[in-house]
């Protein structure tokens, strides 16, 4: 029995050490035509990632500047109401009010700083929503430019082993 299997694994260690040679030869090596094709592919696709790269890179920053811009107009618009609301007050306390004025005051002023959230807050929806759209159309036309240009590899290439 230990006879046998001793013979089995000769045998396979045989086949093994036959075929290993044969499994290893190198691959024929493509012509210099054949060679100059695949490596101005090559070249040609760390290109146009890099400048997949760079589009994204230059949307992303777009998108930062604009977020940026907006803040800066929403705190600019923000001040201005409570200089706004601020003034108004000292214009009526400065004319000695009753309490019904003051009273009537602080209710407009109360209204004006909900309808001014409310816009502040639906613009800020508005804009998001944009940004949102804008991102998800850039990756879009992103993968469809990336899908075609791997198509297109993959033909040149084919074509490059044609030579």
């Amino acid at each position: 029995m230990l006879r046998k299997l001793v013979l089995l694994l000769g045998g396979i260690v045989l086949a093994f050490t036959l075929a290993l040679p044969a499994a290893a030869s190198p691959t024929k090596k493509p012509s210099p035509a054949q060679q100059a094709c695949l490596d101005a592919l090559k070249q040609q696709n760390t290109t146009f990632h890099d400048q997949q790269q760079a589009a994204h890179k230059a949307f992303h920053a777009q998108q930062k500047a604009q977020n940026t811009a907006f803040r800066e107009q929403q705190k600019t618009a923000r001040q201005a109401f409570n200089a706004q609301q601020k003034a108004a007050r000292e214009t009526l306390k400065a004319a000695n009010p009753t309490e019904a004025q003051t009273n009537a005051l602080h209710e407009q002023q109360k209204t004006a700083r909900k309808a001014f959230k409310a816009q502040e807050k639906a613009a800020a929806k508005a804009f998001h929503a944009q940004q949102k759209a804008a991102a998800k159309a850039f990756h879009a036309q992103q993968k469809a430019a990336r899908e075609a240009a791997h198509a297109q590899q993959k033909a040149a290439k084919a074509a490059c082993k044609a030579l």
